[in-house]
């Protein structure tokens, strides 16, 4: 199983406390994450899932595919 985080900061690169971040995993079997809210420094962190494709969805709205592996972390910008 496979650990992974989701960083979310502003357009100057300042991390954004309690923002709704929501992995979606590709395959008809694979469904959607629990949502993580980011902490104080911008990060949600999701435990315990499948390396693969992904989508992002922050605040729900989608923000891209992504293939994730094990203590990856992906920046996202809003």
């Amino acid at each position: 199983m496979a650990d992974l985080s989701v960083r979310v900061l502003n357009d100057g690169g300042e991390p954004l406390e309690g923002i709704p971040v929501r992995l979606g995993f590709k395959g008809l079997t694979r469904g959607m994450s629990d949502t993580e809210d980011t902490d104080s420094e911008g990060y949600a962190y999701f435990r315990g899932y499948d390396e693969g494709p992904i989508k992002v969805y922050v605040n729900h709205k989608n923000y891209g595919d992504y293939d994730y592996r094990d203590g990856e972390s992906i920046d996202i910008t809003r």
